[in-house]
């Protein structure tokens, strides 16, 4: 019976052993490997023509060039990625005693690939379609007649609204990217871009409850952009 024990004590001990650098492996590749799920957020610069006339807010760098970027990536290949991000143009101001409000939304789902040029650099190149959204909003404590000049800044009639309203318009468009990111660590990254948005925007039919109206008249139809994100890994 012993002598049998001591035949199979080597097979226990390679079994053994076995486990514990499997463990090892699993729990290294756990550690080193990038994480498959990026948080984004970070700023951008473009340079679109944006006409602004009386009553119209004066419409500076933050309202016309800066950008602020939110989104995620997923992993879904060894070198290729799928996210979904925002990139807003924000305009506030004041019309008369009503508070002006405009947002120019840029999202898109993106197709990325990348390449590890080194330990930590990154280079990487996407292409996303994009469903944009742009809205206006005055809004007053009691009724007022701004809305009224503000829709006859770009030719439209009057139109009996509530106190707080927004216009809102849809349009698609495309991007392209080309990217370096640096890596401070697995989790923790900074990346620049510098690529293109284009856009099928008009001013015509916008959307105010339920009435199509006029618009800003926007240059946006291609725009080169530059980005700079950071990126955190979960």
């Amino acid at each position: 019976m012993v002598k049998k024990f001591c035949n199979f004590k080597p097979i226990f001990i390679k079994y053994f052993m076995f486990r514990f650098f499997l463990s090892i492996f699993i729990l290294t590749v756990m550690v080193f490997s990038q994480p498959k799920l990026n948080l984004v957020l970070g700023t951008g610069y473009y340079n679109p023509k944006i006409e602004t006339t009386d009553p119209i807010p004066k419409i500076g760098f933050v309202g016309k060039n800066l950008l602020l970027n939110w989104g995620m990536r997923y992993q879904i290949y060894p070198n290729v990625r799928i996210g979904y991000s925002q990139s807003h143009s924000l305009h506030f101001g004041s019309i008369g005693s009503s508070n002006y409000r405009r947002n120019i939304s840029y999202r898109s789902i993106s197709f990325e690939t990348f390449y590890l040029m080194k330990e930590k650099i990154e280079l990487n190149f996407s292409l996303a379609p994009m469903l944009n959204k742009g809205s206006v909003t005055i809004s007053a404590k009691a009724p007022t007649n701004d809305w009224d000049s503000f829709l006859e800044a770009y030719g439209n009639s009057s139109v009996s609204l509530e106190t707080g309203s927004s216009m809102t318009k849809r349009w698609v468009g495309f991007s392209s990217h080309m990217g370096c990111r640096y890596y401070f660590s697995r989790l923790i990254s900074v990346e620049g871009q510098l690529g293109y948005f284009m856009s099928s925007y008009s001013d015509k039919n916008w959307k105010l409850e339920g009435e199509k109206v006029n618009g800003p008249p926007m240059k946006i139809g291609r725009l080169p952009v530059i980005q700079i994100n950071m990126v955190v890994g979960i």
